[in-house]
């Protein structure tokens, strides 16, 4: 094989191909009423960041983020007291060609998806030729309009070697038929298809050509068929591919190389002579990395016998989880046939028995992944699951034979490094204060004082063998969802929190949430869920509104392997163990059924709620000075807006994070406005809105933590208090439309003037519900013409899209506002009734600003039943609304535009 870090090759000889290993029969699992626990040590982590990353978004730290993440994470899991701290890596291309800064680490080959090679010198299949398997040739040939003269059917085989020709008596049935996962040839029925089939290897070895001709009764020729099929013997498995360089090229000297490098070097060995590689227990993958790469070869893969549910593409997670497996060396796979639907000549009626590798299955179970709990996923063949004394991880890979020696990697990403840094600080705040009594409703149903440990539950839970749901509700924890009985999503935010509202809730079959409490885990499997799929996707949304757990497609579509309901974690196994005393990061091993799949998954592998240990937190949130709260003022449409950030104190041994809730309020005045920061943080944000100028204007920043601990600042510090500066002189830019054909259009002259603020007003009367202008340029789109099956809704920044149906009611005078700031940053999609009261129907506030150009020109279209008044664009942009600020923009309430609208 070849040698990825010395570049020589080296022969591969045929050895047993290992699936049955994985089995181990000498660690047969043992059950226990307890589990041994076990914790990793900040040591036993690489961090991993990408050196190359050139992007340093607003609001982070100066320097690119990818290493700001890395960089935290190492912060906020330093041990104190023994200094102790996670290993650093960063990667970069080796190439100079920048290949670890997209979405998938692009290749220079990729020739060897199907995993084989031909043996036999020239005359093998082409690039991308499917060879067809001698042994399994069948056809099936439907009855025609013009019945087929069955008497007439004439098939024979030439051997490609020899050119000798027989004429063939293949079996005869009727159109085979699925039964479960067998396939059944039932008898011939009158006026129905037949079946034809043979093997054609028993006859001539080496490559053969299969002939068939059918007629009609009037003997005219109905199909003519010259089919091309390949002896399994001929081939061997592949490494390469036909060019002889790797598919997985870049990957291996960009990442997989220096990782193990890394970890075999001798001055990283430990003092005890322990090498870093057997130290090193979990991987975080930190912002700015790719989220996927190639496959184990490049080869691809899938779940069902469609060949567009096959993809080569994995997650970068998975390919470094199997970082030290034996590929190519102890790991062989066969040369197979597989049944695999459509293909050549499909439509004529031939089926294709495709040779591969049998690396095109998929690596599920514990042969692959021995570490894995064995009943994972059980329940889809509804066995119940028992629940084991597992050997912790450190001792089970010293129990495996090395060629599956695994980590255990992770993500930790958003659309900026705030979404990662709060996904560490989310995990060190479960990992000391999970406990039920976080959930404000669970809270004031059981109205105790003090909530202790949950050992004395586990007993009853071993003895009633409950997973999932039924252990969740056994713990006390509030259940959203069954979810087939997993119980995801997890800790999700009650509204009576969200919204502070002091009387419980209704109770609904649908309990209401809103984001995530810190342990909130949540995940949707649908194919399009992937990291590459944008805003649209649900893992997006989810890291948006504080999961601290989820997973996702590190590819969805765009060349990885089809998602299945078993793709990502099973939460019933990771629940129970992780809840007990085992990190996260083991438990993403003991949970997960696939091993070189697409599946990538999030979270800080240390994060560890053993309910044991676990306590409420009781003690209220705070800001070590008044030095700390920053505000910051600008100008905005003739008056002043700020936006104030206040950080909190949160350590290792005493994690924090809070909600904000700003009142302020002009001296001398008892009107008090308040703004809030909806989403838990250690430097939440708020909004000033509508400042008047040189004015002095007290504020009172109220803190609130996961239990409802409440801090008033200002109670702390005094009175709190800042002026706006005088009556700012801004030139106010504007632009009006001009109509053309069926749109208007705006030129930009001086489009730098509007590139980082802007509003753009579009009155307009519809004589129909549910329809909407359409705005485009480059960078901002809004609406769908016709036929779209969504909303897109974008600004400098990715798309998200929405429902195709807007919001509107029909009428006239209708006025469309679209705005967007840099500073406080500002998305905002609103419709103004004829009152002037604003309604939000769109917004993004929290995915970090993308420079704008502004490409001439903009256009605002009309569709059927839509006539436009007027269009203009203004350089300058009101702050973003209440309502957009929110975790996630309200239902647009027709009943009340109705009312403003009259």
């Amino acid at each position: 094989m070849f040698d990825y870090k010395t570049g020589v090759y080296i022969k591969v000889f045929k050895i047993v191909f290992l699936i049955f290993i994985g089995c181990c029969l000498f660690l047969i699992p043992i059950c226990h009423a307890g589990l041994t626990k076990f914790k990793a040590g900040p040591d036993q982590v690489l961090v991993l960041y990408n050196e190359d990353y050139d992007i340093d978004v607003d609001g982070s730290l100066p320097g690119q983020d990818s290493k700001e993440v890395a960089q935290y994470y190492i912060d906020r899991h330093t041990d104190p007291e023994t200094g102790k701290k996670p290993y650093l890596l960063g990667l970069k291309c080796r190439h100079g060609k920048k290949h670890l800064n997209d979405w998938v680490i692009r290749e220079k080959s990729n020739d060897n998806k199907n995993g084989i090679e031909y043996t036999r010198g020239k005359g093998g299949p082409q690039l991308n030729e499917w060879a067809r398997d001698s042994r399994f040739v069948e056809l099936n040939i439907q009855q025609q309009a013009v019945p087929v003269d069955w008497e007439t059917i004439d098939i024979s085989c030439r051997s490609e070697k020899t050119k000798t020709e027989i004429k063939i008596a293949p079996k005869i049935s009727g159109l085979p038929a699925r039964k479960g996962r067998q396939t059944v040839y039932p008898e011939i029925k009158e006026g129905g298809g037949r079946c034809y089939r043979f093997n054609a290897k028993e006859i001539f070895s080496g490559t053969v050509w299969v002939f068939v001709k059918v007629k009609d009764h009037a003997g005219k020729v109905v199909k003519n068929l010259k089919l091309k099929y390949y002896d399994t013997e001929d081939f061997k498995f592949s490494i390469l591919g036909q060019d002889e360089v790797p598919d997985e090229l870049h990957f291996q000297e960009d990442v997989a190389i220096p990782v193990k490098e890394f970890l075999e070097d001798n001055d990283n060995i430990l003092p005890d002579g322990t090498v870093l590689k057997e130290h090193i227990l979990y991987i975080v993958i930190c912002h700015g990395l790719p989220f996927s790469c190639e496959g184990v070869f490049g080869i691809e893969r899938g779940v069902t016998s469609k060949q567009s549910n096959h993809g080569d593409l994995g997650s970068l997670e998975q390919r470094l989880q199997t970082l030290y497996y034996e590929w190519g060396t102890k790991i062989i796979p066969p040369v197979i046939s597989m049944y695999m639907s459509g293909g050549p000549d499909s439509k004529a009626g031939v089926k294709n028995h495709r040779i591969t590798s049998a690396m095109r299955y998929p690596m599920t179970g514990n042969r692959w992944n021995p570490y894995m709990h064995p009943d994972t996923y059980s329940f889809l063949s509804k066995k119940d699951a028992a629940f084991i004394d597992l050997p912790p991880l450190p001792l089970k890979r010293k129990q495996l034979p090395q060629y599956f020696f695994a980590y255990g990697v992770s993500r930790l990403d958003g659309q900026g490094p705030t979404e990662a840094k709060r996904q560490i600080d989310y995990s060190l705040y479960g990992s000391k204060y999970l406990h039920p009594d976080m959930d404000i409703a669970v809270r004031k149903l059981q109205k105790k004082e003090d909530a202790g440990n949950l050992t004395d539950q586990y007993e009853k839970i071993d003895q009633d063998n409950v997973w999932g749901v039924s252990e969740e509700e056994a713990l006390g924890f509030r259940v959203l969802s069954y979810y087939g009985g997993q119980g995801i999503p997890f800790l999700g935010r009650s509204l009576e929190d969200h919204y502070q509202i002091e009387s419980p809730l209704e109770k609904t079959d649908k309990p209401k949430w809103s984001g995530y409490y810190p342990g909130g885990m949540d995940r949707a499997v649908y194919s399009g869920n992937g990291w590459n799929m944008g805003r649209g996707a649900s893992i997006w949304r989810q890291v948006d509104n504080g999961v601290t757990i989820s997973a996702c497609g590190g590819p969805a579509y765009g060349g990885g392997p089809h998602i299945t309901n078993a793709t990502f974690w099973d939460n019933r196994i990771l629940l129970r163990y992780l809840l007990r005393g085992r990190d996260l990061g083991e438990c993403f091993l003991l949970s997960t059924l696939y091993v070189n799949w697409s599946t990538s998954l999030v979270g800080d592998p240390l994060y560890h709620p053993d309910l044991s240990q676990t306590i409420v937190d009781k003690a209220s949130p705070r800001v070590r000075s008044k030095d700390d709260i920053k505000i910051k003022l600008i100008p905005v449409m003739g008056e002043y807006t700020g936006q104030l950030t206040i950080p909190i104190v949160s350590t290792k041994e005493r994690p924090e994070v809070v909600t904000l809730e700003l009142y302020y309020w002009e001296k001398d005045s008892r009107k008090e406005n308040v703004s809030t920061w909806p989403i838990y943080s250690t430097r939440p944000k708020a909004i000033l809105r509508n400042l008047e100028p040189d004015t002095i204007y007290f504020y009172r920043p109220v803190l609130r933590d996961p239990y409802g601990n409440v801090a008033d600042v200002s109670k702390g510090f005094g009175p709190l208090q800042f002026k706006t500066g005088s009556k700012p002189e801004t030139e106010m830019l504007t632009r009006n439309g001009k109509k053309s054909d069926k749109h208007w259009q705006i030129n930009l002259l001086k489009r730098k003037f509007f590139s980082e603020s802007g509003t753009l007003e579009v009155m307009y009367s519809s004589t129909s519900d549910g329809i909407l202008p359409v705005v485009r340029s480059k960078e901002i789109q809004v609406g769908a013409m016709p036929g779209a099956s969504s909303h897109p809704f974008k600004i400098g920044g990715p798309s998200r899209g929405r429902k195709k149906k807007a919001p509107t009611p029909k009428g006239d005078d209708i006025t469309m506002i679209l705005r967007w700031r840099r500073f406080p940053l500002t998305r905002e999609l609103l419709f103004k009734a004829k009152n002037g009261k604003e309604f939000t129907y769109a917004a993004d506030v929290r995915t970090p600003w993308v420079k704008m150009t502004l490409k001439d020109p903009i256009r605002v279209s009309e569709q059927k039943h839509i006539k436009i008044h007027s269009v203009k664009l203004f350089n300058d942009a009101f702050p973003a609304s209440e309502g957009a600020c929110a975790l996630s923009v309200s239902k647009f309430d027709t009943a009340s535009w109705a009312e403003a609208h009259r």
